[in-house]
């Protein structure tokens, strides 16, 4: 009997029968994101620095069967090199769209720290969820990713710091590959991503005016405007 074909379409069923959808508060209210656009007398952050810690699925999944009495911890891989320059350039667009960050003209730090759990691609469900869901043609399963963003902005004598938490759940079954092109995981964590960054930058802009938290004197982290 020829398994190939066989294999093939489940394959494709498996890819292609998810739908992501998402959960968590990253809208802004439209005359709270006017003011913020408009402002012309917010002072930006002349330097943006971006990390991005991810805690994969698989390592979840990685202890199973080992017969560990005390599985390691979780250990954070990096991410992809074109997901950092994708990170990064969105960073700098939005911050920087926001009137937060001016490489050129400004003056202090912005800080975004995202952290990312269960994060996954489809060579490790390949050898591990598909193989350990045998059912999952037959009944659907869920996976969920959340996203921790701390975004910080020092100035030269204050501080103003948000987060954001936001739950990613992909969602796979057979019948759901007519979903596929309208709700595709990859695309759908882009489109949650640019959300995030631009919640971080609404709320450090609604702190900043709200005065945000003193610095002491010679703790600032500002930095000097850049020159060409």
């Amino acid at each position: 009997m020829e398994y190939r074909p066989i294999l093939l379409t489940m394959a494709l069923l498996f890819t292609t029968g998810c739908a992501s959808f998402t959960s968590g508060d990253t809208r802004i209210p439209k005359k709270d994101l006017k003011r913020m656009l408009s402002d012309k007398e917010i002072k930006p952050a002349a330097e943006l620095r971006v990390t991005w810690e991810n805690f994969p699925y698989k390592n979840a999944i990685d202890t199973i069967g080992e017969g560990r009495a005390q599985p390691e911890a979780p250990a954070p891989v990096p991410v992809p090199i074109k997901d950092m320059a994708w990170l990064q350039e969105h960073a700098r667009e939005i911050f920087g769209e926001a009137g937060l960050y001016d490489a050129q003209n400004g003056t202090g730090t912005i800080t975004l720290a995202l952290t990312s759990y269960g994060r996954w691609t489809y060579r490790e469900l390949f050898s591990s969820f598909l193989v350990d869901t045998g059912w999952i043609f037959i009944f659907p399963a869920t996976l969920r990713v959340n996203h921790h963003l701390a975004a910080e902005f020092t100035g030269p004598d204050m501080r103003a710091a948000a987060e954001e938490l936001v739950q990613s759940r992909t969602t796979f079954h057979a019948l759901l590959f007519p979903l596929y092109p309208f709700f595709p995981p990859g695309a759908k964590e882009h489109s949650l991503l640019k959300k995030m960054l631009w919640k971080s930058a609404a709320d450090v802009y609604a702190r900043i005016k709200r005065g945000g938290t003193p610095v002491p004197a010679g703790a600032s982290g500002a930095s000097s405007p850049k020159t060409n």
